[in-house]
């Protein structure tokens, strides 16, 4: 599994070069290293040279002088190996070999449409799967690490610094966390000017402003929308996962030691993240079956979680594929949503077997961090 993932990398990126497809969100990516080492604005328009506007921190757009210094193919080759390379190490620190070749074959199909858009999904994943496995080992600045460098390329990585708050060593954590992030919102200040960096903070806030008012259609809200055809407020919504999502990781924090509980913690953050998304869109949904396949692989085999994932990996995953005939996908995948709603199904799913596990798992007052 490992090998077809840097295979499936190593396709993308001929068909981006050498078949010239499109790369846009790498070029974007690209450029913002320039953008920020010359001092402009890393959120205007540059149409000559890209065709959206770059979302991400300026952080992010320093971390990427590594493929911004090489050649443009050779940097987009190194990109998507990144990003399909950290995926599949991070499945397998936190799993067996066995289960994490199962949770990497269930990922496949959406770590495959996340690379050909060039974007950073994967490596968000990776991030948010690397910081429960540092959690685990007691490399607690190593987890920090992790959260707020996901953090640094898209915002909602944050919500795996939650399994760092209900561990044993939650203060610590916690500090660690202020202290990368810092460093993190600092980093710039290598190549920018401090008033430099100040306006650009601020041009990122007001990007952040506007897409937060936007609503999107592929999460639950817009499942809902989509059947019911009621407007969905997101906000609502999205708070009230918030506070379900926060109460029963709060539950297992007498419940540490328990590994498989920890899995589940995790599969439910990877899946809340784009199931309560308003923003989602179909490249990042690799987050999501990321957190189904950790879901699947961590618990027993059972009859009726082996028919539901092999459910949501058919409608959700390979229905969107090119193999599907195009009218179907338009009319029937895209237009009532599929995708979103097996993201949805998949969440409630593993809030089940959270609870479940809640029941059975007996509070220990002494808990230890490692599996």
């Amino acid at each position: 599994m490992i090998a077809l993932h840097l295979i499936a990398s190593l396709v993308v990126t001929l068909q981006q070069t050498v078949g010239q497809a499109q790369s846009n969100n790498y070029r974007i990516f690209r450029e913002s290293f320039f953008h920020l080492v010359h001092g402009a604005d890393l959120y205007a328009r540059y149409p000559a040279t890209q065709f959206d506007l770059f979302k991400y921190s300026p952080t992010f757009a320093l971390l990427f002088a590594p493929f911004a210094a090489l050649p443009y193919s050779a940097g987009l080759l190194l990109w998507n190996l990144l990003n399909a390379a950290s995926l599949c190490a991070a499945m397998a620190l936190l799993l067996s070999p066995r289960a994490a070749a199962g949770a990497l074959a269930i990922v496949l199909l959406e770590a495959i449409g996340a690379m050909q858009n060039n974007q950073s999904n994967a490596l968000c994943a990776a991030l948010m799967i690397g910081a429960l496995v540092a959690l685990e080992r007691e490399r607690t600045a190593l987890g920090a690490a992790a959260i707020a460098s996901g953090a640094a390329v898209k915002l909602f990585p944050l919500a795996s610094g939650l399994l760092g708050l209900v561990s044993p060593r939650r203060w610590s954590h916690l500090a660690w966390c202020v202290v990368m992030g810092i460093v993190c919102v600092l980093l710039p200040l290598l190549v920018t000017s401090p008033s430099t960096l100040v306006t650009q903070y601020h041009s990122w806030t007001a990007v952040q402003r506007a897409d937060a008012t936007k609503i999107e259609m592929w999460w639950l809200g817009g499942v809902l929308e989509r059947w019911s055809g009621v407007s969905i407020a997101h906000m609502p919504l999205q708070l009230a996962g918030v506070a379900w999502t926060i109460i029963t990781a709060w539950r297992a924090k007498d419940r540490w030691g328990d590994a498989v509980l920890r899995r589940l913690l995790l599969a439910a953050l990877l899946i809340f993240a784009v199931a309560f998304n308003h923003m989602a869109e179909a490249p990042t949904f690799v987050i999501a079956f990321a957190g189904i396949g950790i879901w699947w692989a961590a618990l027993p085999r059972e009859r009726w979680r082996d028919a539901l994932v092999l459910v949501i990996v058919l409608f959700g995953s390979v229905t969107s594929a090119d193999i599907v005939p195009r009218h179907i996908r338009i009319d029937w995948i895209v237009h009532y949503r599929i995708k979103a709603l097996m993201t949805a199904v998949a969440w409630f799913a593993v809030q089940g077997d959270v609870l479940r596990r809640l029941r059975t798992v007996i509070p220990s007052p002494t808990v230890t961090a490692r599996p």
